[in-house]
């Protein structure tokens, strides 16, 4: 993950100190976004409730794509990965003790639209996407995981021929409810987080996450909306 994300910064700088070539055409890019994270969790927010008043805080998101734009850049096709961490908190009862520590991560196939293709000052963008993504809730343990869907709405505008600022709203989620795996956390007879009334503590997650970046062809494109 790491030298993923080190060949994408060392791309886009390349692409963004690149000098425009009109003739060079290229569909191709790269994105990179970071952001805030807000957790939708209710189940694992009762819980943490009952234990003293505390609740998820939102946390830092970050996303990287690689992409390819088609039919005069109206659509769109990108496979991403995103990760979002969150603040620390204790979960604690009469069955758990731990600290929880969440980290989510995920990857996914996007589709997109552009709504404006041929404005180079505002390119609203919706997309929606499958993939899977997985929830790790302390160091020692719990993690669900599962099928995950997405929402995107995308501004972006161009600052240079082959480089466009981006504002992104994502909405993410896991289409089924699963139990928290803990096979190093205390209920080792369930294998499962536990709630306080013994009960398996089962969620989906979900998020709302908003964030900004940078987008950079790997060629700079002619003029939006030609072909």
């Amino acid at each position: 993950m790491r030298f993923f994300a080190i060949l994408a910064a060392v791309t886009i700088l390349a692409a963004a100190l690149a000098p425009p070539a009109a003739a060079a055409e290229s569909n191709v890019f790269l994105k990179a976004t970071v952001g805030g994270s807000y957790p939708i969790m209710q189940n694992l927010n009762n819980e943490l409730g009952d234990q003293g008043g505390r609740q998820l805080i939102p946390g830092v998101s970050l996303s990287m794509s690689i992409g390819r734009m088609f039919s005069d850049h109206k659509w769109g096709l990108e496979f991403c990965f995103d990760q979002a961490r969150y603040q620390s908190f204790r979960y604690e009862n009469d069955y758990e003790s731990f600290e929880g520590d969440m980290k989510h991560y995920n990857f996914m196939l996007v589709g997109k639209r552009s709504l404006l293709p041929s404005n180079d000052t505002f390119r609203p963008c919706i997309g929606a996407g499958i993939g899977y993504g997985y929830t790790n809730i302390s160091r020692a343990g719990g993690k669900i995981d599962g099928l995950e869907g997405l929402l995107l709405l995308q501004l972006e505008s161009r600052i240079k021929d082959n480089i466009s600022i981006l504002i992104e709203s994502a909405f993410l989620t896991t289409f089924d409810k699963s139990r928290y795996d803990s096979s190093f956390l205390e209920s080792s007879a369930y294998d499962a987080i536990l709630d306080g009334n013994g009960d398996p503590l089962d969620e989906r997650f979900t998020s709302i996450d908003l964030r900004i970046g940078i987008q950079a062809w790997l060629k700079p494109p002619s003029k939006y909306g030609e072909p």
